[in-house]
This record gives structure tokens, sequence and C-alpha cells, in this order.
């Protein structure tokens, strides 16, 4: 049974570089040949301070994470049964763009833990999963969403 009290509850911290390098390996990897993701004099051109970070690139936060099963321990943490359970969606909200060669920090805590009932008949339980990246004067710069899915 999902732990309903750990709503609000805070996980984790991480640091998360954004790196040059790993910009073009990401925009490579999603085969996106805009040059805003390769080119510092292109990104500089259209009004950037660097490559500009992919929308999606914040899902490579869980190579910053303490532990590399930390989604894995944290979901058993929160008494969902992993043989049952599924990711539903990621969702990204950006406040500004960010570019190369800033350091972010990232907050994990656990957002909204609600149910429906399925089709079947049986419980579902709905747990979200929230990274907020700060920048280096702690302003908020975005916000992801993970939904995971318990069907015990």
């Amino acid at each position: 049974m999902v732990k309903k009290e750990m709503s609000g509850q805070k996980l984790s911290e991480f640091e998360f570089p954004v790196e040059k390098g790993k910009i073009k390996e990401f925009a490579n990897a999603i085969c996106d040949p805009n040059p805003i993701y390769y080119e510092s004099e292109y990104a500089r051109s259209k009004g950037f301070a660097d490559v500009l970070m992919p929308p999606t690139f914040p899902v490579s936060f869980t190579f910053h994470l303490p532990s590399e099963n930390f989604v894995l321990e944290a979901t058993k943490n929160l008494g969902m049964d992993v043989g049952k359970s599924v990711h539903g969606e990621i969702e990204f909200i950006y406040e500004r763009p960010v570019c190369a060669g800033e350091k972010l920090r990232g907050e994990i805590s656990i957002g909204k833990i609600y149910e429906k009932k399925s089709k079947h008949g049986g419980t579902m339980s709905f747990v979200e999963m929230v990274i907020e990246y700060f920048d280096s004067e702690y302003r908020r710069v975005v916000v992801g969403k993970n939904v995971f899915i318990d069907q015990s």
C-alpha cells in the first residue's frame, strides 16, 4: 500500500552540471540536428549565452543522484510494489531556457498521491515525483514531474 503520508516529503538534492559535450551527445541520441544544441556561435546569434539544453535533457538526472538505484529505492520506500508499478508520464515545465555552462541544483520531492478505480474494479495509486532545478541564484528554472502508477 502506498504511503500517502510521504506526499510533500523531500527525498534528496543533487548537482546537475549542464555540460556542452553532454548536450551534444544527448542531441545526437535523440537525432535532433538543430545547431542550437551543437554550435556556440549559432546559439549566441539567437540570443543565448551558449548552446541550449534540449527540453527533455533533464531526464539524465539519474546520472547525478546519490545512488544509481535511487528511484527504485524511493518507490519501495513509498510502499509501491515494483512488480506491479509502471512509469506513467513525465512532464517538464520551463521558467526560462538553460544553457551550457550553468550548474543547477536539483531537489527531489514527493508531490501529489491520489487514487483512481481501474476498469477491473481495483485501485490504482498515482504518485508524483517532482524534481525542481534551481540556478546559482536559487531561481527555479525547470520542474520535472514524473508520475508512477501502482496497481497493487
